[in-house]
């Protein structure tokens, strides 16, 4: 009876179907939605799909008009030399440049000079057009997609972006190799598809294509999802093991029903602009999107209990790309209407690529002013009567933080892998080391309070030491399972902790000889190795 319960409860959590987030960008007007429609859990990661709308895209991906997910993450050339990475397919981009600045004005001339060969253009409107290219970076990537043009960028060439944070972008001899600063890394081979993911702890997965479409994805942990598709090259089903599997409609290129591997149902419709305005349910709600059709930002969004939020956007007559704004008028508490203001500026780099400069905004009466860097990282944060300032380092790390209010973070990296070294606030200083792989190997605060974190071979934590002071201290050993699951906590002069997991990977038991004392023991020691490693102040907040 208990293995059916517990087959039971691991079959719920491999078929469900997780609705993710939803929302409108306030920048852009743009609504998003998404779905997890997969998930393969065991070994401690879960390997899943999932899929966003975004009604500013206009590509036109593996689930439709609009729709991305993140194995669609692709690269391109661009014709200055840039390269930019296409999150989630038809979501942001993230452009890569080199340390030089590009050349735009030869770029947008090489890419005029195509279009001539193909349209005819006066000099006076081939020399206008060069100037345009040349001050906006996005457009000129798009017209050298266009019109087939790239630059030759040589294996060894490294690119950096702080579009989403400090990243790197490595070209080799097999295509790309993209690492971000948490460890993790992205490979594209040389047609810019995604290839492999993975993390610093060893887990990648990996990508198998087939006729120019995903066959399937597997996980270091023998996980695996398999596709098939469509011959206009949309996904038709998704499975892995076991006779479930999700299903697809489309219609004019949209995606008009989707079954996940729960057999949750979603009905989708759509405008004639391929704009999604309504999500239908098997309960009978309904959630619907209103868009303004010349713009076709969001206007308004009614949710399956009926609230109904209102978007209206303004503009700089004299800026209209450049200064704008958004006000969003929702019901309060009392029913009253509550209207609150988004306020965006924008500025151009020197290679025509433009970032947020400035977002002030007012909400329930507070604002907050808010001042970029080119790095598109936060300098100045200004609200009532205090002043947040920032200061990075050329990697784009935080190194200084003060506030009027008087508190403040100094913060130190280590040269060779960028992770913090030193962290000087107003309640002391707090020093950090680190093995030849980046793993923390020792913390200590001026207050006395030291850990010690001894690894594996498979860089698992197999000891701890937490020492409060040079009489008090305690040592914690763990031991794993072939999954990578802690199956054995020993705490020294103590007792033990013994954990049982079921064929799914998920807590079946946990034991103790030594009872509650022993886990209050280990309870502490986690929380003060938490209290020393994460550095107190370092965020971007006021």
């Amino acid at each position: 009876m208990m293995f059916m319960k517990r087959l039971a409860l691991a079959l719920v959590a491999l078929m469900i179907a997780t609705f993710a987030h939803a929302g409108v960008n306030l920048k852009n007007g743009n609504f998003y939605i998404s779905y997890t429609d997969i998930v393969v859990p065991g070994g401690g990661k879960k390997l899943e799909i999932t899929r966003t709308y975004n009604s500013k895209s206009t590509e036109v991906g593996w689930f439709g008009f609009g729709w991305g997910s993140e194995y669609e993450t692709r690269l391109e050339v661009s014709a200055d030399g840039s390269i930019i990475v296409h999150e989630h397919g038809s979501g942001a981009k993230t452009r890569f440049t080199p340390k030089t600045e590009v050349d735009a004005v030869a770029a947008s001339t090489k890419i005029v000079n195509e279009m001539k060969k193909k349209t005819a253009l006066t000099e006076k409107a081939a020399a206008d057009l060069v100037q345009k290219l040349a001050t906006n970076a996005e457009l000129r990537h798009t017209y050298a997609m266009n019109f087939g043009v790239q630059a030759a960028v040589a294996p060894g060439t490294v690119l950096y972006s702080n579009d989403r944070g400090p990243q790197e972008l490595s070209v080799t001899k097999e295509g790309y190799r993209r690492s971000h600063s948490d460890g993790k890394q992205d490979f594209f081979n040389n047609e810019g598809q995604l290839v492999k993911m993975a993390d610093k702890s060893g887990y990648f997965i990996s990508f198998a294509y087939k006729n120019g479409n995903l066959d399937s994805i597997k996980d270091s942990q023998a996980k695996q999802i398999f596709f098939s598709w469509y011959p206009d090259g949309m996904v038709k089903e998704i499975w892995s093991a076991g006779d479930k599997k999700t299903l697809y409609k489309y219609q004019d290129s949209d995606l008009v029903y989707s079954k996940d591997i729960g057999e949750n149902v979603y009905e989708f419709g759509y405008d004639k602009s391929h704009n999604l305005s309504s999500i239908s349910y098997a309960d009978k709600t309904k959630l619907s999107i209103g868009y303004d059709q010349k713009t076709f930002f969001v206007t308004s969004v009614t949710d399956r209990n009926g609230e109904n939020t209102k978007y209206q956007y303004g503009s700089d007559p004299k800026r209209p790309d450049d200064h704008y704004w958004t006000v969003v008028t929702k019901p309060g508490f009392d029913g009253k209407p509550v209207a609150n203001r988004y306020e965006y500026e924008i500025k151009a780099k020197t290679d025509g690529s433009r970032y947020t400069y400035r977002i002030l905004t007012e909400i329930n009466g507070i604002k907050t002013d808010t001042i970029y860097g080119d790095n598109s990282l936060p300098i100045k944060i200004a609200r009532g009567n205090h002043v947040t300032n920032f200061e990075y380092n050329a990697q784009g790390l935080l190194t200084k933080k003060s506030s009027t209010k008087g508190d403040f973070v100094n913060i130190e990296y280590d040269d060779k892998i960028n992770k913090i070294k030193k962290v000087v606030n107003n309640e002391g200083t707090t020093d950090f080391e680190y093995d030849p792989k980046g793993n923390l190997v020792k913390a200590a605060n001026n207050q006395g309070k030291t850990v010690f974190l001894i690894y594996d071979t498979k860089g698992k934590i197999s000891k701890m030491v937490d020492q409060e002071s040079a009489s008090s201290r305690r040592v914690l050993a763990f031991k794993y399972n072939a999954l990578g699951k802690p199956v054995e906590i020993e705490m020294e002069k103590v007792g033990k902790i013994n954990v049982a997991y079921d064929n799914y990977g998920e807590i079946k038991k946990v034991e103790s000889s030594a009872g509650h004392k022993m886990a209050l023991q280990v309870t502490q020691a986690f929380q003060n190795l938490l209290t020393i490693v994460k550095p107190a102040g370092v965020n971007l907040n006021m």
